[in-house]
């Protein structure tokens, strides 16, 4: 009786679902799939996908149904691009705005990630306004004073041996991070808080438990918990800090709860600064909330992602560290000061690792409405409302028909007629920092070149996709004194 109760369960609830996306099975019947069964769909593809064999089931994956397919999960229907054509076609589109990455609501709602889409301009116009001439300036200098920082902890690792060169340069930029966007070095309460609650989300990446909120408030509750609570305490330090920000004279030094330091003058405007000028829209502190907490999370992994990959990169390739080390020298002026727009050859170096490499490996759109392309070998069609589109950038910017030996490490490509990259997205959507990403590595990472030789010692890269690009066995190398 249970045997045929849950049976005759299973075909009503497939029988539902089936007449639910009958009209999207119809507009995607010219691309191919896994075999999707009644209400699972291809919940098979996903049980075994892990962060370390993403890369190896993606290109399996896209061999056997091409660049443009379809997967179903339950009702979710989902599409993975790797087309560059069409990829240019959806992310300049300005009608479908909406990111769907709704894994970071909790921690970034509000933020200019997830915000709504006509809400998107205005917010994109006020980080831009950030790095504005005259503020760009005193952020380099900010810059420069962190690059410094990391000098220092590398001269205690300079003696030869093996080690993770990313335990020494993600703090250092998550520091730099908010004291860009909140105008105060973090405590290191605040530096820990915001640490271990990106590495909590890293761990939900592909995750069965966290496939959907209702599964993860039932099978980890005491992880949700854990990750309200740092939440809750990050959004507390920002909103102390705002309250501090509005009375007049009163400024805090350090992301301290209840604890008011006196704010030495400071150099240069910081996204809280502007947030809180905003009159058009004039943002809730909810809002303000959402903004830091996306630009810190964003601006921490993905930067240390990148710096990392190239100095790996660049350990390994010995003439290209030559010629980095003596552009950098004769850029350098008679005071010791560099001329990042002197330095061609190492921007070169960073866009082929942004390329190679890309920290932000997916790219994701959700459909609001029916999304009509045209294709010059597919042909033209509609992507159904309600699809979730994710874009990859790690097999695009790989693709030997844009980029000859697309899987050699060949920076010149980028001297001439550099070709075009996605790291920083395209669009509406695209990312209102990335001059200032590109300034940032490049005050971070020539110091390094200048004063070590990078040393390809210990294992190789072992990419893992963990939220962002990362590998598994960390970024190994070894430094010595130049």
């Amino acid at each position: 009786m249970i045997l045929t109760t849950t049976f005759v369960c299973f075909c009503l609830a497939s029988a539902f679902n089936y007449f639910r996306t009958r009209r999207q099975r119809s507009l995607i019947k010219n691309l191919k799939g896994p075999f999707t069964w009644p209400l699972l769909g291809s919940m098979h593809k996903l049980l075994f996908l892990s962060p370390k064999n993403f890369f190896q089931r993606n290109t399996e994956y896209l061999t056997k149904y091409g660049s443009l397919s379809r997967c179903w999960v339950f009702h979710r229907l989902f599409i993975p691009l790797a087309d560059l054509e069409l990829s240019r076609q959806l992310l300049e589109s300005k009608t479908h705005l909406e990111t769907g990455y709704e894994l970071m609501k909790d921690w970034l709602d509000g933020g200019v990630l997830m915000c709504q889409p006509d809400h998107w301009q205005k917010r994109h116009g006020l980080i831009s306004g950030l790095f504005g001439k005259e503020n760009s300036k005193q952020l380099m200098e900010l810059c420069r004073q962190q690059a410094e920082k990391l000098h220092q902890k590398l001269v205690e690792r300079a003696d030869q041996k093996v080690f993770d060169i990313w335990e020494l340069v993600a703090p250092n930029v998550l520091e730099l991070m908010v004291m860009t966007t909140c105008g105060a070095s973090p405590s290191e309460e605040y530096a820990k808080n915001l640490a271990d609650l990106s590495e909590l989300y890293r761990k939900r990446f592909l995750s069965l438990q966290s496939a959907n909120r209702f599964n993860y408030w039932l099978s980890s509750p005491f992880m949700r918990r854990h990750q309200n609570r740092l939440i809750r305490r990050l959004n507390e330090e920002h909103k102390d800090l705002i309250a501090r920000q509005q009375k007049p004279n009163k400024m805090g030094d350090v992301l301290v709860v209840n604890h008011l330091e006196p704010l030495p003058q400071k150099c240069h405007d910081s996204l809280l600064d502007l947030l809180l000028e905003s009159k058009e829209p004039e943002l809730t502190s909810g809002e303000i909330c959402g903004e830091l907490n996306t630009c810190n999370y964003l601006g921490y992994l993905l930067c240390s992602s990148a710096l990392c990959f190239a100095l790996v990169t660049i350990a390994r390739n010995p003439s290209v560290q030559q010629r980095c080390w003596e552009e950098l020298k004769l850029a350098q002026s008679k005071d010791q000061e560099l001329d990042l727009e002197k330095l061609p050859y190492l921007e070169a170096v960073l866009k082929e690792t942004l390329r190679l490499y890309p920290p932000q490996v997916i790219v994701g759109r959700q459909f609001k409405q029916d999304f009509p392309y045209t294709h010059s070998i597919i042909g033209d069609g509609d992507l159904p409302f309600g699809s979730e589109i994710y874009i990859n950038l790690y097999e695009l910017q790989r693709n030997e028909n844009r980029y000859p030996k697309a899987n050699n490490f060949d920076a010149e490509r980028f001297l001439d007629s550099p070709p075009e990259i996605l790291s920083f997205s395209l669009g509406p959507r695209c990312c209102p920092a990335s001059n200032f990403s590109i300034g940032l590595l490049k005050t971070l990472l020539a110091p390094i070149i200048t004063r070590f030789e990078l040393l390809p010692y210990g294992d190789e890269l072992k990419l893992n996709m963990r939220l962002i690009l990362g590998s598994s066995n960390g970024f190994q190398l070894a430094l010595k004194p130049r």
